[in-house]
């Protein structure tokens, strides 16, 4: 089974933790892929993905970072089918924010109305992110098939 790893990021964050998950699934045996957003600009494109984690911090007021924005776009208006795709939605956020982590609420929305199975609930994180990221991958791991 594949596993392909979305980040939408502007600061590195969520892209170093897509890059841990990614080395992390391949030592155990996983094929893994880890791309940035801008790699998958339409939602047709999630057909392929296997099972798709997505890591991405909320930029600004709730905005999806700059390298997801064609795909978050494309989703938010999406009647695409993708009921063949298991996916997984972990959220970075400033806590201040009101809009904390809408970014990944709003991605683990749209898939959800697209069809797609959750393995988990949205995770919404922090500045914790270095120890809860480690969780929630420890959750993840056993619901994956390989």
């Amino acid at each position: 089974m594949k596993i392909t790893i979305l980040y939408g990021t502007e600061t590195g964050n969520a892209e170093g933790l897509a890059n841990d998950a990614g080395t992390r699934l391949k030592s155990m045996g996983y094929s893994v892929e880890v791309h940035g957003m801008e790699d998958y600009e339409e939602a047709v494109m999630l057909k392929s993905c296997g099972v798709l984690l997505v890591v991405t911090s909320t930029w600004g007021d709730g905005e999806p970072p700059s390298n997801a924005e064609s795909l978050y776009l494309s989703l938010k208006d999406s009647s695409e089918d993708l009921s063949d795709i298991q996916y997984a939605v972990y959220a970075l956020g400033d806590e201040t924010f009101d809009r904390f982590c809408q970014a990944g609420k709003d991605f683990d929305q749209f898939l959800n109305r697209c069809g797609a199975k959750r393995l988990l609930p949205i995770r919404t994180c922090g500045d914790d992110y270095d120890s809860d990221f480690p969780e929630w991958l420890d959750e993840l791991i056993p619901l994956l098939s390989k």
